[in-house]
């Protein structure tokens, strides 16, 4: 009878390593087909291994880490030619093909190109640097342009806005008329001296501001000046719209005040003044004169009005037409005086009359 291989105690298996995964498949299926049959331990020798050498620290860096062979190139020979006519394209063409090319050769080849291209970036250069230097000129233009001539009505006096603004009316003294008083010296008008008289010391000046409430309603005020007419803010009518003799006309009263002599002050109060502002009617005083200089003074904001103005004062005759003072020397106004002022009539006036044309 043959022997009992698997019953046997005394048969010894070839051992296998205790991890082996081998072994367990096997163990596993034995135990599969016999499921009632024992099986003989296995010992293992229990003298350990050999030990795996540590690796050597003076290994190549390539060869520790197993990256590969480095490429192999000597100091002596010269790396390879590399030409940029030699990249290929995303096709397979090379750009020694665009090259090459019959077009671009018959065309004039890439001479002509360049030249094109260089063209082109010259016209970019050359209008980035016309922009430029044309936005500066306007900047620096931009000041000079708000400024008017003479004859044109100011920037604030657009002719949307016309005619507000403010403005120096430059007239002379026309006439003079001294009805109202029995002393003709109580009565003066600035500059005392008429046209007639002499053209050169006539000249005076208003300094007016005209301010507007909506496109059809303005109103009329003078500035502060002690030698010239002040009033404060003032309707302005038009009158003869859409004529030669188009105008604003307005119409206040002052208390008007002259030093006949020397100590004494003479007061016209609620003396009428009218005054007509032509918007066509052209002006002929005082004279261009191209050779004056352009005034840089403050009084520069007032814009000379560009067309024919008439100014005057009238007051008629009365009790306290003129009523009379002695000056005090340490200032404010003393007695009244009478004697030597006899009454005029109220039909009887006095005046002072202002324009600047018809001179």
């Amino acid at each position: 009878m043959p022997p009992n291989f698997i019953a046997s105690q005394d048969f010894a298996k070839p051992s296998l390593p205790r991890h082996s995964t081998n072994g367990s498949k096997r163990s596993r299926a034995s135990s599969a087909h016999s499921p009632n049959v024992r099986l003989s331990i296995i010992e293992e020798d229990a003298a350990p291994g050999p030990r795996m050498p540590p690796r050597a620290h003076h290994r190549p860096f390539h060869r520790r880490w197993n990256l590969g062979d480095p490429p192999r190139s000597s100091f002596e020979s010269p790396p390879p030619k590399y030409s940029v006519w030699d990249t290929m394209g995303p096709k397979g063409e090379k750009l020694s093909d665009v090259r090459n090319n019959k077009h671009i050769a018959r065309r004039g080849g890439w001479r002509r190109i360049c030249l094109i291209l260089l063209i082109l970036l010259t016209l970019i250069v050359g209008l980035a640097v016309g922009l430029s230097i044309g936005l500066r000129k306007k900047e620096s233009t931009t000041p000079a342009s708000s400024s008017q001539p003479a004859d044109a009505p100011s920037t604030s006096a657009s002719p949307a806005a016309f005619p507000a603004g403010s403005y120096t009316l430059t007239t002379y003294l026309s006439t003079v008329r001294t009805d109202c008083v029995s002393q003709a010296a109580d009565w003066s008008c600035y500059p005392y001296h008429t046209f007639t008289e002499s053209p050169s010391e006539a000249i005076a000046n208003f300094t007016w501001v005209i301010t507007s409430s909506s496109s059809s309603n303005f109103a009329i005020s003078s500035t502060s000046n002690p030698w010239s007419v002040e009033f404060p803010s003032t309707p302005l009518q038009k009158i003869n719209e859409d004529t030669e003799e188009e105008h604003y006309h307005f119409t206040t009263t002052f208390d008007k005040t002259t030093i006949p002599s020397r100590g004494i002050q003479c007061q016209f109060n609620d003396t009428l003044l009218e005054g007509s502002l032509y918007t066509r009617k052209a002006r002929n005083y005082p004279s261009p004169s191209p050779a004056d200089p352009p005034s840089s003074s403050s009084a520069d904001k007032f814009q000379p009005w560009p067309y024919a103005i008439d100014v005057r004062q009238t007051i008629g005759g009365g009790q306290n037409t003129p009523q009379c003072f002695r000056m005090q020397q340490a200032g404010g106004l003393g007695d009244r005086i009478t004697e030597g002022l006899t009454p005029k009539g109220q039909d009887e006036e006095c005046s002072c009359e202002y324009k600047n044309f018809g001179s």
